[in-house]
């Protein structure tokens, strides 16, 4: 998911960065450390590359940053006389697969999954004070793997409502007629009529990444237009709405047809005036399992299930599955579940399980180069997985269906 048309400041350069003492994250915020010892880096997220850091699994990360005075501005003052309707936020994207993050002594809240986008609104916080003080506490957790190249923390502003996260399935798919279901959380400052307007464009269309515009404006109405006014409440709301498409061009794999792609956009406004927008890249195609046998829109391929490479347990970075999307890869990606799923009650399964399909089927269920999902137990290399159960591979497997209707999932490893 990629956002767009947001006052957004990157911060990048004059971190500093070391190792993760026994109980050192209890100080990690504060404004008075010695920060003597530690030493800078560019970029968090990959401390590996840093002298001395390789062997480390845990991390602690500080970043002195200042506001210019006109943003300061901007996020409301006393006297009312600026927009109190702007929100601001901590985004932080590829920073690690675990860990958790302050700004100006405040908690704001845990990192999991190092692709997933984490955001948090700050408004209150940054109106206290143009100075401020972001800490990370990183580790690796269950299996070291390498950090996305593009690793970023930012601070962004929107409107009163931000869409927090966005799942696009293809649920219909010929060559006359495709039907596309989105479910979006949007997370709204108060009680607002709102407009949200969803385009799915070709990719080498004009208008195609509308959103992307700082001045949007309305794509114009046609095929593939889908326009709602829900009434937002305040605090998150879950939206589900579905968008036609009329003879659209198909997404195939190498070797059977051209690789169609698609652009989705999606643009939020309140009281006539856009409050955020992103964009998903998709490709329309159908994906079935019948007997072993892979079939892409109907059409059967040669190899079964060997036909599919296995990206195994972590999600990937966006840019590997947009290179598979434009090759006609098919991939089934696995799912990593953690070990404490498997120590607790069916309850905890089953929640654990729904949390883990859900994060998978937001962040790359819009690609059409996923053909399936494969839950697995990860394995350190120290220690065996227990012996997954009947029920529990049935309870996983149930956990991705619910999540992803759209593709098989097929039996824990």
């Amino acid at each position: 998911m990629t956002t767009g048309g947001s006052d957004a400041r990157v911060l990048t350069g004059d971190w500093l960065v070391r190792a993760a003492g026994h109980g050192e994250w209890r100080t990690v915020a504060e404004r008075g450390l010695d920060e003597s010892e530690w030493q800078a880096t560019s970029t968090p997220g990959r401390w590996w590359l840093d002298a001395g850091l390789a062997d480390e699994s845990a991390v602690l990360y500080r970043r002195r940053f200042e506001l210019p005075a006109e943003g300061t501005a901007e996020l409301g003052s006393p006297d009312g006389t600026a927009d109190r309707d702007a929100r601001w936020w901590f985004v932080a994207n590829g920073l690690c697969e675990l860990g958790h993050l302050w700004l100006d002594g405040t908690y704001l809240g845990d990192l999991r999954g190092r692709h997933a986008e984490h955001a948090f609104e700050v408004s209150h916080l940054l109106r206290a004070s143009p100075e401020h003080l972001a800490a990370v506490e990183a580790s690796h957790g269950a299996v070291r793997v390498p950090q996305s190249e593009d690793a970023q923390v930012q601070i962004e502003q929107t409107g009163p409502a931000r869409i927090q996260r966005v799942r696009a399935l293809v649920i219909e798919a010929s060559p006359d007629r495709a039907v596309l279901r989105i479910a979006a959380t949007v997370d709204s400052s108060g009680t607002h009529r709102s407009e949200i307007t969803t385009t799915v464009l070709p990719a080498e269309d004009p208008e195609a990444g509308w959103s992307q515009d700082a001045s949007r404006q309305v794509a114009s109405e046609g095929d593939g237009l889908a326009l709602s006014e829900p009434v937002l409440a305040r605090g998150r709301n879950e939206l589900e709405w579905l968008v036609a498409l009329e003879q659209p061009s198909l997404w195939w794999p190498a070797g059977l047809g051209d690789q169609a792609l698609y652009c989705i956009d999606i643009d939020v406004a309140v009281d006539g005036r856009s409050s955020h927008a992103v964009r998903l890249p998709t490709g329309i195609r159908t994906v079935s399992l019948r007997r072993g046998r892979v079939a892409v829109n109907g059409e059967p391929l040669r190899g079964g299930l060997d036909a599919l490479r296995v990206v195994q347990h972590e999600l990937s970075h966006r840019c590997a599955y947009d290179s598979a999307n434009t090759r006609g890869e098919l991939l089934c990606q696995q799912v990593t579940l953690e070990p404490s799923v498997f120590t607790g009650a069916e309850r905890g399964l089953r929640a654990l399980a729904a949390q883990a399909a859900a994060a998978a089927a937001d962040h790359a269920g819009h690609h059409p180069c996923i053909a399936a999902w494969q839950p697995v137990h990860p394995s350190d290399g120290r220690r065996r997985a227990p012996r997954i159960g009947s029920w529990t591979d049935r309870t996983v497997r149930q956990a991705m269906h619910a999540a992803d209707p759209t593709r098989p999932a097929l039996p824990t490893r």
